[in-house]
């Protein structure tokens, strides 16, 4: 298994931003769970993160598929990392909402804004740890309530 993680700039075009990322994370929720892959997503002034676990054949062959997609561009792959577990395993594809700490994160790489593709291997690895726990204290914030866990939910 491994971690794969990139950058891109979002294609600015006549599409409207929350239809593009409601598409993107409809997909790769389908078709990650169909394919035993977990995942993140982090968008801000324009540029997508993203970082993927998972088996590396099913892996390659998504990120074939990521590449074409037009609605990104300037796509910078960072090293792949071998896992030995699942670091996202609750989720196909997470979408996390933008945050203060991301942008307080950057801040402290003396980046004035969300530019993940400049950062090393030990920020990658830093950012990541964020996310996760970002998302972490936000499920212990929002108890699932009622029927099917019908209670607060984010748009994504």
């Amino acid at each position: 298994m491994i971690q794969l993680c990139y950058a891109s700039r979002r294609v600015e075009r006549d599409y409207d931003l929350l239809q593009d990322l409601s598409d993107i994370l409809a997909q790769a929720r389908s078709f990650n769970e169909a394919h035993q892959i977990y995942g993140v997503l982090y968008y801000a002034e324009g540029v997508y993160f993203q970082c993927l676990e998972g088996e590396k054949s099913a892996l390659e062959s998504l990120f074939a598929n990521i590449a074409k997609d037009p609605r990104h561009t300037d796509i910078h792959r960072f090293k792949d990392h071998m896992i030995d577990q699942i670091h996202f395993s609750q989720w196909s594809m997470k979408y996390v909402n933008q945050h203060g700490k991301v942008r307080q994160f950057f801040e402290k790489q003396g980046l004035s804004r969300f530019l993940p593709h400049q950062l090393d291997e030990t920020g990658i690895h830093d950012f990541l740890k964020l996310l996760l726990k970002m998302q972490q204290a936000d499920e212990k914030s929002h108890p699932k309530k009622g029927l099917n866990h019908r209670g607060y939910q984010n748009f994504f």
